[in-house]
């Protein structure tokens, strides 16, 4: 797998399990269009950080060119299930999980990646809640 920076691993675990953590999953049952787009923006994420397919890959235990050939012929959904996950989500929350792994194996604890996350958490809470200035 193409070593990704760390502080970019860090962000995509953050932004992954935000966008788990928001997401319905009895609402994804039901077909609630807020809940698959939040689902499909990560997918993006995930999709521009693993261009080569390697990570996702891996998490369904398959080479890169297994899964690249897969997904010509089938929808992810399809090669997911076959894979053994339930649904996308489930796939997606493998993936957070191994990001997770690799941040752990690089050297961060479970106590720093919650403090990144805290402080990254209570800074982008920040820049939402102040009033929006426009100068004209």
């Amino acid at each position: 797998m193409k070593k990704i920076a760390t502080n970019t691993l860090a962000t995509l675990v953050l932004v992954g399990m935000m966008s788990l953590a928001s997401l319905n999953v009895a609402a994804l049952a039901d077909h609630k269009t807020d809940d698959k787009q939040r689902l499909k923006r990560l997918e993006r994420v995930y999709q521009h950080h693993d261009r080569k397919h390697e990570l996702r890959a891996s998490v369904l235990g398959i080479s890169a060119d297994e899964l690249r050939e897969q997904l010509k012929v089938k929808s992810l959904s399809t090669v997911v299930k076959k894979h053994g996950f339930r649904d996308k989500l489930s796939f997606y929350t493998a993936v957070t999980g191994k990001l997770k792994e690799e941040l752990r194996r690089r050297g961060w604890s479970e106590r720093k990646i919650d403090e990144h996350f805290q402080k990254r958490l209570a800074r982008l809470t920040n820049a939402v809640s102040r009033p929006l200035v426009l100068s004209v």
